[in-house]
């Protein structure tokens, strides 16, 4: 979440020169000029600290768009106190002034305390750069840190302060002094610097097209852009606003309003906008100037219609109250206004072909959808195109008009549903953004498989590769080469915030089910997730619940009934969302559901069974089910899945023993699959820290054991043979064998020989006689494998012979 701290500069040596009671009285209005900008934003005032507060964005409700918020409230704060600052400077002579200073970041949040004494806060390393913003701040101005100014860069104007010194930090953390909103801000979405075509929109592009050419032919329509966060809806309407010019539309026949997410409780605000871009009125105009602007008619309005654009900018905009004509109020206001605005857009569409584009139209308030719908009808006299861009969010008064449009006017009516991009469209999309010659399959497989088809998830993925360093540009500067290996991707933090704020829109209970589920994994089984919830009377109904906000799906009904989540990073969001504590006992829950609801499927369930209880601290069980797993995927020479399972095993057990039987098993296996895969240089790298630790501990039973195997990779042909090593280190472990009368370490020592002789002495006489001595004691004691390998391999030497 966003921290605002927010102080008096000098406070202390003001206090000194007044009263403590006339200091109290200051404070105490002092205190609301701070908080009343917080609360205007929907965020939190978790503290008041004698001359200062603390408030946080994100909590106990997350927005998307929580740092915008933050830093709006901070204007606000620096902008009205100024009146209280002029009052203050001519009763007291007090020169008092406010900071802030804002940090974006990961927080633990909630009731901190005891019984006798807590409060709702926040702590964190966030919170604790948020006031080293604050304390390095100036009298008057607003300080923010990186991590704040990279998610809201394109909306404010900034002056860069270079790196602050903060306690515990290695590197300075680069502050920025916020100046004020952007003229002309820009969009938060995309990669600066990367511009990619729009893929995998052809089709609706083109019905939107058509649409428009309708306009021109004179007639008139409604149509519904739906799709979720992160669809590409507004970069359809970019693009779909070229075709309008294409076709002749100027620029002020393209009106657009936006929907914000802090301004749902305004009246009519979209249609503010609107207004406000036919005069082109900006929001820090004064009444005078307003008059002015509305006074000169633009060419889309003719001057008989100016008593009724008067009438319309007073009731939406509240600037004509010193006017003589009788103020209208309640329903009567409203029918006036709902008669003024619809025959003000009728008439500029007569003349002038119009589109008036409502975007995010899910957040406007409900007196903007009302008079939307109301508007609708000019669509059937007048070419205007009504274009209404929104989330499939049925609760919102979006989805009103949405239903008013399609039973009302179903003739005019078009919807267009946007779905993910498909699996080619994704990569399609990558390629644009990283030309990159080498990037591994798995790695575009990675990235398609997290974000789902969602353009905007996609972009924010790859912004995260470069923003880390994974990528770089090479030497051209044009394309992009990996720079180091990627393991794995972590949710950026904008997806993160973007994906809360859907969660705490949610049910408390709701919520919890939907951080359950994501312990369980991507899929997750109803039985499973019963169990471990205990919540089996309303299971169903928060399970319809998340369907309906699109954040999981039916899988599958058979064998069993199966849920997943729609996108993997919302699984992310989920599960990071949960305290480790908390986590730790979801996954030990999980764990022990699975064993106890299937017994007969362990082997098959192995490899969740191991995350799942080494996620829960569960050491020993993790062990057992990450072997398990391993043993299976080595049966069927899946060596890479092997390799990974036995190498999670061997780092829990190095934890608890040195050279136990256990710990002894797991290095030879995981060799073994690293020798089969052809990773010999890890193989030996393991061996030999295995041999090291047996001979610190004076174990020369498994010392023994640990040389065989390298001895093995040295004497054949692979990418490290070196025969005279292989000879040396089998000449060692014979002689270890034998004094400790180890028969299977000395037969299988005779078999290195054997190899050392043939593939690099090429001594076929005394390859035979190390052969025929280790088949002797194979066959003495029942080593079968030994015995093979050594009758496979001296069959070389009596060809050689022509035996």
């Amino acid at each position: 979440m966003t921290v605002l701290f927010s102080d008096v500069v000098g406070s202390t040596a003001m206090a000194e020169q007044l009263d403590p009671e006339e200091w109290a009285e200051i404070m105490n209005e002092a205190f609301d000029y701070l908080t009343e900008p917080v609360q205007r934003y929907e965020g939190t005032v978790a503290r008041l600290m004698g001359d200062a507060i603390l408030a946080f964005f994100g909590a106990p409700t997350a927005h998307e768009d929580d740092p915008q918020r933050a830093i709006l409230a901070a204007l606000d704060i620096v902008q009205e106190i100024q009146p209280f600052r002029e009052e203050l400077r001519q009763d007291y002579g007090l020169d008092f002034n406010v900071r802030v200073g804002i940090n974006t970041g990961s927080v633990v949040v909630g009731d901190v305390g005891s019984d006798l004494a807590g409060e709702y806060t926040a702590m964190g390393d966030a919170v604790n750069l948020a006031s080293r913003m604050e304390q390095t701040a100036t009298a008057g101005t607003i300080q923010i840190a990186q991590d704040t100014y990279s998610l809201v860069a394109p909306l404010f104007d900034f002056e860069p302060l270079g790196g602050i010194e903060v306690k515990g930090k290695s590197e300075p953390i680069q502050a920025y002094r916020v100046l004020g909103k952007k003229a002309d801000p820009g969009r938060l979405r995309g990669i600066e610097g990367l511009n990619a075509p729009m893929v995998g929109r052809g089709r609706e592009l083109d019905t939107l097209k058509s649409l428009l050419v309708g306009v021109t032919q004179g007639r008139g329509g409604v149509v519904s852009l739906i799709g979720e966060a992160g669809l590409g809806k507004s970069r359809l309407l970019d693009e779909t606003e070229k075709e309008w010019e294409q076709l002749g539309g100027t620029p002020s026949s393209w009106i657009v309003s936006r929907g914000v997410s802090y301004d749902t409780e305004r009246p009519y605000g979209q249609f503010h906008q609107h207004l406000r871009r036919l005069y082109d009125l900006d929001e820090s105009d004064p009444p005078d100037v307003v008059r002015a602007k509305v006074a000169a008619s633009p060419e889309s309005v003719h001057d008989d219609m100016q008593p009724v654009v008067v009438r319309a900018v007073d009731a939406l905009l509240s600037i004509y109250s010193d006017s003589d004509e009788p103020q209208l109020e309640g329903e009567a206001l409203k029918n006036r206004l709902f008669a003024d605005m619809t025959e003000i857009w009728k008439r500029v569409a007569s003349d002038h072909k119009m589109v008036m584009v409502f975007d995010d139209l899910h957040w406007a308030d409900p007196a903007s959808a009302e008079l939307l719908i109301h508007m609708l009808q000019i669509a059937e006299e007048v070419p205007i195109l009504f274009v209404c861009a929104f989330r499939p969010e049925r609760q919102s008064p979006a989805w009103k008009v949405r239903q008013a449009a399609e039973a009302d006017y179903p003739h005019l009516y078009t919807e267009i549903a946007l779905q993910p991009l498909t699996h080619e469209d994704s990569n399609a999309l990558v390629d644009s953004l990283l030309t990159i010659s080498n990037l591994p399959e798995e790695v575009y497989d990675m990235i398609v498989s997290k974000t789902d088809g969602n353009p905007f998830f996609l972009e924010e993925v790859v912004r995260t590769l470069i923003d880390s360093g994974a990528v770089v540009r090479d030497e051209t500067g044009m394309n992009w080469r990996q720079a180091t290996k990627i393991e794995d991707i972590t949710i950026p933090d904008t997806l993160q915030t973007l994906l809360i704020s859907r969660f705490d829109r949610l049910e408390e209970e709701v919520r919890q089910t939907l951080q359950l589920a994501s312990v369980i994994g991507r899929s997750f089984y109803y039985q499973v997730l019963k169990e471990v919830a205990d919540k089996a009377a309303t299971l169903d109904r928060h399970l319809n619940l998340l369907q309906r906000a699109e954040l999981i799906t039916e899988a599958a009904r058979l064998p069993e009934l199966e849920y997943a989540f729609r996108h993997e990073l919302t699984r992310e969001a989920a599960y990071n969302s949960i305290l480790r504590r908390r986590l730790r006992q979801f996954h030990r829950q999980v764990g022990e559901t699975i064993e106890a609801l299937y017994p007969e499927y362990l082997e098959e369930q192995a490899h969740r069974l191991a995350y799942h209880f080494s996620n829960g601290v569960e050491d020993e069980r993790a062990v057992k089910y990450y072997v398990m797993a391993g043993d299976a995927a080595a049966r069927l020479y899946a060596n890479l899945e092997a390799i990974s399972q036995y190498s999670r095993a061997l780092e829990i057990v190095k934890k608890h023993a040195n050279t136990a039987a256990e710990l002894v098993d797991l290095y030879l296996k995981l060799g073994d699959r690293l020798r089969l895969n052809g990773q010999f240089e890890e193989f030996i790298n393991l061996l030999t820290e295995l041999e090291g630790h047996a001979r610190e501990e004076g174990d020369r039973s498994v010392e023994v054991r640990a040389m065989i195997p390298q001895a093995t990779v040295y004497s054949t042909y692979t990418k490290i043979f070196e025969p005279d090593k292989g000879r040396e280190i089998s000449q060692r472990s014979l002689e270890i064998a034998r004094e400790l009368d180890d028969s299977e370490s000395e037969a299988r020592s005779l078999w290195n020989l054997l190899l050392v002789e043939t593939y690099g002495g090429l001594n076929p006489l005394l390859a035979v006689e190390h052969g025929g001595q280790a088949i002797k004691i194979a066959r003495q004691h029942g080593f079968r494998e030994v015995l093979a390998y050594a009758l496979n391999d001296i069959a070389r030497s009596y060809f050689a012979l022509a035996r």
